[in-house]
């Protein structure tokens, strides 16, 4: 089997993912898991070699349905390549969204962003727990940002390892709050 280029390794580790490979006597799939605490993770999607020497990536690209993959991309020339394309198309912010909520997570992050889009983020049905606190400052509930972290990135909105939200190709910081008795303050904050 080839090896992983260790960038790829780094950008999986990064959004908790990891690969699981699984041979049969028909060929090896590799699956790219969530890392959810069990073993073998939550798979998100796979990619199988051809006869040709080629390789095939599915993705679990339509969120809700447990499971399922669709084709996202053939004739692959390398196994990095179609990972890249599973990474590139599968959704699964729902299930680190149930992660972070089952680990009752409290956290909270805000963000100051343009007020279109502060409106926008918070008329939004999926995630639940983003409120517009006016004048473009955004919070977010630890479980939202979960739920933006397991977007493609293709999508322009979504959240990156370093915690910025990426809004129609323009990024903004979040910032975690720290949790005192009474409400939510920014980290390095007094009070």
């Amino acid at each position: 089997m080839a090896v992983i280029d260790r960038s790829l390794t780094s950008l999986l580790k990064q959004r908790k993912l990891f690969l699981m490979r699984e041979r049969s006597d028909a060929a090896e799939i590799v699956y790219v898991c969530v890392d959810d605490g069990l073993p073998g993770g939550y798979p998100v999607g796979y990619v199988i070699p051809s006869r040709a020497g080629t390789w095939f990536a599915y993705a679990r690209a339509r969120p809700g349905r447990v499971f399922a993959s669709d084709q996202v991309d053939a004739c692959l020339s390398s196994i990095d390549e179609a990972v890249r394309a599973v990474l590139d198309h599968a959704r699964y912010g729902d299930v680190l969204f149930a992660l972070e909520k089952g680990a009752g997570s409290n956290a909270t992050y805000t963000a100051e962003v343009h007020r279109h889009h502060a409106t926008w983020l918070a008329a939004l049905d999926v995630p639940e727990g983003i409120t517009h606190l006016g004048n473009g400052r955004v919070r977010f509930t630890g479980p939202a940002v979960a739920y933006l972290r397991g977007l493609p990135e293709r999508f322009g909105c979504h959240v990156d390892d370093e915690d910025r939200i990426w809004l129609a190709g323009e990024s903004y910081r979040l910032i975690r709050e720290i949790q005192h008795t009474g409400e939510a303050r920014p980290e390095g904050s007094m009070g």
